[in-house]
């Protein structure tokens, strides 16, 4: 299902294919059990690229049907990796269009009989569409979201080749949003010149940025399992209900709760019912002084099906979530946010996932004492989100809509489904505790208003436990889709973008611009950006912009300002910009990459690191006396 543009590409592929073949995800992480195998194909295929100005030729003739090892212009491409900066060659890592990866693979005997064979891909940005010994499997729009087929029609026993086509052209209903023009300049381009661009500041890795795999479940299996929790005093409740299919099967369940040792707390023989635990060891964040971090049990789930049977076992956090006018609560103990705002990012491997790269930035996030992130601007990998429900990290999920600059149908309908595949795939995760709709979308549109509210209900109607935000910079002022958010969440760049150098400003704006949100709406705030840009090395005395010191300068007073907003009520959490450097498109804004890490893209730390280390291992430490702070009239110091 190869695109050029939407309305073109649905109608040819219809014709070609006779038949649209759309993937889907049920929801259940691929975890190997007694009864349900796994196979990866990670590891190194075959790639090509489509001529820049043929862009259906792959298509067209038909390179699904031949070996790419047999032809000269095939490369070798790591899997999962971005495409970008694998090779040496410019061409690619700024390429636009379609590229196509095949490899080869075996199934094993065992698995053909009475078994389904899915494939399950971690995420594709952005069209995909895949082919099984030289049959169409079927497509699938939109990067950072799993997907899955069955092949258990198309698999044989021996050689089996698979072939993934990858488009990674953006449109303006697409999410995110890019944008093609053809300058009317001839003194400046060439006839017919195309200008690719899209509204957001990071680098768009392409390709298959994240695992596949092959994994087995019986004919009648457990599509899904949907948790929720409750405590009332010491004790814990566990709604659950078991999905199967096919729907029409008879089934039994004897579903167990487990604690980490592996000793079953309570067992029942429904595939629908609540289970009572005294005594809960409850899911706390990490780096907030409360015991059982991360703690996880174990939903065990046997089912008997017509003669069949399957296991699965999911992890459980037992944790709640509740939101007044000032605060957010874990477990009923209000919680403040300390943390980053990151990106899937890293040199090399581009977005590509990498089990080195999570367990250091895991170390990292331990080290520096914070509890939260946001996954800006898009979903984060499972194996990513599997981590934070070990680990104890409270996440802010974020969609892929950044910047949206305009707000049609065609855009709403495609932001709506990957709204909704983003929550039914995150429902019972422990450490979700926000949705996040959007990043800095144009909210001083009117039109914004109808379109956030849509989406809005849509979330609500599949969650009502966990708060719904979007992230704004837009000014309190004029921004008219915030009043339908349960969170604010505000980006600000006090002494950078606005008011370059001036840091004795930070304070002050910071104090009185967020209590301004509070009084408009009365929501429990989180900055989630601030920051400044800083190349790793370069010092100067006194501070300057892009220096080390000056960074440690402008998170120091934001920190004052946030105690002393914390003190006020008005503030539930501050998350700096960014966790590390990442990569951009070039630009002369831009040194080679974004700068406003407090780590090197190498995840090594710059001097902010250890001024963020010691904030958050006491941040009770310089909450401001509210004598100190006069926020009307008078000048605010520096605190350092």
């Amino acid at each position: 299902m190869y695109f050029w543009n939407y309305s073109t590409f649905l109608i040819v592929f219809v014709l070609f294919y006779h038949q649209t073949c759309y993937a889907e995800f049920l929801g259940l992480y691929p975890y190997e059990t007694e009864t349900r195998e796994l196979k990866s194909l990670d590891g190194i295929w075959n790639f090509k690229i489509s001529p820049k100005d043929q862009p259906k030729e792959g298509f067209d003739k038909n390179w699904h049907e031949s070996l790419f090892d047999e032809d000269d212009d095939c490369m070798e491409m790591p899997v999962p990796s971005s495409f970008n900066d694998i090779t040496t060659n410019k061409t690619i890592r700024d390429f636009l269009g379609v590229v196509w990866y095949q490899r080869t693979f075996f199934i094993p005997k065992s698995w053909f009989g009475k078994k389904k064979i899915i494939i399950h891909f971690g995420s594709v940005h952005y069209l995909t569409n895949v082919w099984i010994n030289k049959e169409y499997i079927g497509y699938h729009l939109g990067g950072h979201i799993p997907f899955e087929f069955n092949i258990e029609k198309n698999v044989r026993e021996g050689i089996n080749i698979i072939t993934v086509a990858v488009n990674n052209t953006l449109t303006e209903s697409s999410i995110p949003q890019g944008f093609t023009s053809y300058p009317n300049n001839t003194v400046r381009y060439p006839p017919g010149y195309k200008l690719y661009s899209h509204n957001f500041d990071y680098f768009d890795y392409a390709g298959i940025n994240r695992p596949i795999k092959l994994y087995t479940t019986p004919l009648c299996f457990i599509a899904d399992i949907k948790i929720l929790s409750s405590l009332k005093g010491s004790t814990g409740y566990l709604d659950f209900k078991v999905v199967f299919e096919p729907s029409s099967a008879n089934t039994e369940c004897i579903v167990s709760l487990k604690d980490k040792k592996g000793l079953t707390i309570t067992t029942t023989n429904s595939c629908s019912a609540t289970l009572k635990i005294d005594n809960v060891k409850l899911w706390w964040p990490i780096n907030t002084g409360y015991e059982s971090v991360g703690y996880l049990y174990t939903l065990e789930v046997f089912m008997n099906c017509d003669q069949d049977y399957d296991i699965y076992r999911l992890p459980v956090g037992i944790r709640t979530i509740k939101w007044n006018s000032h605060n957010l609560f874990i477990n009923d103990k209000p919680i403040y946010l300390k943390g980053f705002g990151m990106h899937e990012d890293a040199d090399i491997r581009g977005r590509g996932f990498d089990y080195s790269i999570l367990v250091r930035d895991f170390n990292l996030i331990k080290w520096v004492g914070a509890n939260a992130i946001r996954t800006s601007h898009y979903p984060y990998s499972e194996e990513f989100l599997n981590e934070a429900d070990k680990q104890g990290l409270l996440v802010i999920l974020e969609t892929p809509a950044c910047s949206l600059n305009a707000f049609t149908e065609n855009l709403l309908i495609n932001h709506a489904e990957i709204l909704k595949k983003m929550v039914k795939y995150n429902k019972n995760r422990p450490s979700v505790i926000i949705w996040s709709l959007a990043n800095e979308p144009y909210t001083n549109l009117d039109s914004s208003a109808s379109y956030f509210s849509y989406l809005v209900n849509i979330t609500k109607t599949l969650d009502k436990t966990r708060p719904v935000t979007f992230v704004t910079s837009q000014s309190f002022e004029n921004d008219k889709a915030m009043k339908f958010m349960d969170i604010i969440c505000v980006n600000r760049y006090s002494s950078w973008y606005q008011d370059a150098g001036s840091t004795d400003l930070i304070q002050y704006q910071v104090v009185n611009e967020m209590t301004a949100w509070y009084n408009k709406f009365l929501r429990p705030i989180i900055m989630t950006e601030f920051g400044a840009g800083t190349i790793s090395g370069l010092h100067r005395l006194p501070e300057s912009m892009w220096s080390e010191e000056y960074q440690v300068v402008v998170i120091y007073c934001h920190a004052a300002a946030f105690q002393y907003l914390r003190s006020k009520g008005i503030m539930t959490g501050e998350l700096i910009w960014n966790f590390k450097d990442f990569n951009t498109p070039e630009g002369f804004l831009r040194p080679g990459k974004n700068c406003k890490g407090i780590f090197t893209r190498n995840r090594q730390p710059k001097e902010s690191a250890h001024l963020v280390k010691t904030l958050y291992a006491n941040i009770s430490s310089y909450i401001l006396d509210s004598n100190e702070v006069h926020v009307k009239h008078n000048h605010i110091g520096n605190f350092i």
